[in-house]
């Protein structure tokens, strides 16, 4: 079957922060894909960094799609597929990735529960601390991914390992100011919510349910 091709338009300011999206992705990791869901008149970005984290930021379309469409595109192909014009930013989506596991389960959209509260710019700071904190141990460890993988699983912000704050930062969606915070969780997940987008957790391996006892 040919690949089909459907083109949708974001206002310019959004179709910057498009494209800073996709090159903070890229530079992580230019191998990457992205899941991306056109429904009304929001886009939807999921991607899946390397840190064993699912990556969530919407953006609002110029016009709504009378159909919805949800397309897996490489970084690459997403990046070329995004043009400029003068007073929007047009975008191609073409299935243009095979198969990827990471983005084929997505976080359910209700159901989450035990809202915590914060501010940014206190959730921040263990991060940035964490980070110094690999750097200066580092040089003197045998495996730095040791020292990593233990840091980034330190349990911080509303019960959520250090990894999901990580990649929030690296992301761009956790920054240094006076914005809320959320940390949720559900059967199987946790999200770490911010004004610039999210970040999930599977706390269940694909293909594992979690047992509920009946009475």
């Amino acid at each position: 079957m040919m690949p089909t091709a459907t083109q949708v338009a974001l206002p310019v300011h959004e179709g910057r922060l498009l494209t800073a999206h996709l090159d903070r992705l890229s530079s992580w990791d230019d191998t990457g894909c992205v899941r991306l869901i056109a429904r009304g008149q929001a886009l939807g970005i999921y991607s899946a960094p390397p840190m064993g984290v699912l990556a969530f930021a919407a953006l609002p379309l110029s016009n709504p799609v009378s159909e919805s469409v949800d397309v897996v595109m490489s970084l690459p192909a997403a990046r070329s597929a995004l043009k400029v014009t003068a007073d929007e930013v047009v975008l191609d989506l073409v299935e243009a990735a095979g198969a990827t596991p990471a983005l084929s389960v997505l976080p359910p959209s209700d159901g989450w529960h035990l809202p915590i509260q914060g501010v940014a710019g206190d959730v921040i700071s263990p991060v940035n601390e964490s980070i110094a904190e690999f750097k200066s141990r580092a040089p003197y460890v045998v495996d730095p991914q040791v020292l990593a993988d233990d840091l980034w699983n330190r349990p911080t912000f509303g019960g959520l390992p250090m990894r999901v704050l990580h990649a929030a930062c690296r992301l761009g969606f956790l920054v240094d100011d006076a914005s809320r915070v959320t940390a949720c969780t559900t059967s199987g997940w946790k999200r770490f919510t911010t004004v610039r987008g999210q970040i999930f957790l599977r706390t269940v391996p694909p293909g594992q349910r979690p047992l509920r006892v009946v009475h």
